[in-house]
């Protein structure tokens, strides 16, 4: 005779885990008739239409859990890719390039998330000596986005990447060429190296790199941020970035 089954205070992945071990047991397959199985199939339909809120506790604790996995598998990959993270040679670096702790940030020019971002790292730089600030120039959003790019690694090549980026990032309405040309001119650089290397392969392999870097992390978009070892929410407060900071720094002398 086919088991009764109490389904009080049953979550419906227990309700399912039952269904599908007692429905391909081969001993119950053997034992149970086409209508014992359809009484069980129906008890199982009855419940869960008695108790929906089941189901939405069921899909909810999923989610968690699918979000916390791939929390994790962000976390083993920035970890897998930290030595380019942090320590990139075509990478421009803000802030101290010594600093005991890094903090690299993927953005795009076109990135209104970016410009807002862009004050937090400003701030953060001013008040703190001690952070390198690693900038991965990753071009998602548009043409201009990528000749932006190219400009301001063009202007890293000069020794004047934090000008031209912050300056980008005040104001980034206009990315045409002129205004990319004439910023540069602003900043007294070389404007025909500044043309010559904007066109150049290296910087255009740079960009490659770094979107091929964004891919194995899982950084689908912009800003995406990484402190120490740790993927960070793009909307991540400037106080939350203090204390992960203070946090790392706190971990180190421990």
């Amino acid at each position: 005779m086919f088991p009764k089954l109490n389904f009080k205070n049953t979550s419906l992945v227990s309700v399912g885990i039952i269904a599908t071990m007692l429905s391909g047991s081969p001993l119950l397959a053997q034992e149970k008739s086409l209508e014992e199985q359809n009484a069980f199939d129906e008890a199982v339909r009855e419940y869960l239409l008695k108790n929906p809120e089941i189901i939405i506790e069921s899909l909810t604790r999923y989610q968690e859990l699918q979000a916390s996995r791939e929390q994790e598998l962000k976390h083993l990959a920035v970890a897998d890719n930290l030595e380019e993270l942090h320590n990139a040679p075509d990478s421009p670096v803000l802030g101290n390039p010594d600093g005991d702790v890094v903090l690299v940030e993927f953005f795009d020019y076109r990135c209104p998330y970016c410009h807002k971002a862009s004050k937090l790292i400003q701030k953060l730089i001013d008040e703190d000596p001690n952070l390198k600030v690693v900038m991965k120039e990753f071009p998602i959003l548009s043409p201009e986005s990528t000749i932006a790019a190219r400009a301001a690694l063009a202007a890293n090549e000069q020794g004047k990447y934090a000008e031209y980026h912050f300056a980008l990032m005040d104001s980034a309405q206009d990315l045409s060429q002129n205004r990319l040309r004439a910023l540069a001119d602003e900043l007294d650089m070389d404007i025909d190296q500044f043309s010559t290397d904007m066109k150049s392969p290296e910087i255009g392999a740079a960009i490659l790199r770094t979107r091929q870097l964004a891919q194995r992390i899982g950084a689908s978009g912009t800003p995406a941020f990484v402190v120490g070892d740790q993927s960070v929410s793009p909307g991540t407060s400037y106080e939350t970035f203090k204390q992960l900071i203070a946090d790392i720094r706190n971990n180190k002398q421990s």
